[in-house]
């Protein structure tokens, strides 16, 4: 950690870590490497948790489906009604959605965008990092440009694959940099970057501070905090 930062705040990012430190990849068992299999898992993920935050109903949802189509070529073969039913069992987590959606709506938007990455890029994200030109603004762009990513689905992706392409570190969504500005560790992902340089402590600590904004829990990490 940077040397000038004050000793309550020090606390305060190892109090978050403490809390919510596993990386939310790591929660519904994806694996963290720079593969087609990883980088469309963590796409899934992202389009799933996004509009619903990181609740455990939409990380079962993402689970339920990336273990089961490992790769976008697998789900765009996948029939929609299968995979509403695999998210029907984590029903809790698709219908906390922002208006209508249902796991049938979830399921066709996956398959949608399965669909679109193995056909236009052989359902590999490394070629849209490519074609980026490693430029983070432009993969945004490319993201964006899909079926079913939104900026919000956006922010998710690129705050869980800043570990495995590090032109994106550092990174931190809305939520995370809420939570951060009222447990005073800083307003911006560069603020985050002082407790630890790295892409994966960066990444682990904008996930953490994201729950944390989710649940509310600032009080517990506080506590935490004053008490260590």
């Amino acid at each position: 950690m940077d040397d000038t930062l004050a000793e309550e705040q020090k606390l305060t990012a190892r109090a978050v870590l403490a809390r919510e430190g596993r990386g939310f990849a790591e929660e519904i068992g994806l694996g963290r490497t720079n593969n087609p299999a990883s980088l469309f898992g963590l796409l899934v993920a992202a389009v799933l948790v996004a509009p619903r935050g990181e609740s455990s109903g939409a990380a079962k949802a993402a689970h339920e489906v990336t273990n089961r189509w490992h790769t976008a070529t697998d789900l765009a073969a996948a029939s929609e009604q299968d995979v509403a039913k695999e998210l029907g069992a984590a029903v809790e987590g698709i219908d906390r959605g922002d208006g209508d959606d249902t796991a049938s709506d979830a399921a066709a938007t996956l398959v949608a965008l399965a669909g679109a990455l193995a056909q236009d890029r052989g359902g590999d994200l490394r070629t849209l990092r490519e074609e980026a030109g490693q430029d983070p603004a432009r993969e945004r762009r490319l993201l964006t440009a899909l079926p079913g990513v939104d900026d919000g689905v956006a922010d998710v992706f690129l705050r869980e694959v800043q570990v495995l392409w590090n032109e994106v570190a550092p990174f931190a969504d809305t939520r995370a940099l809420r939570a951060a500005s009222a447990l005073g560790l800083g307003e911006s992902a560069e603020d985050l970057a002082r407790y630890g340089e790295q892409p994966e402590k960066i990444g682990r600590l904008a996930g953490a501070l994201a729950r944390i904004d989710l649940e509310g829990s600032h009080d517990e990490v506080r506590r935490a905090a004053a008490s260590s």
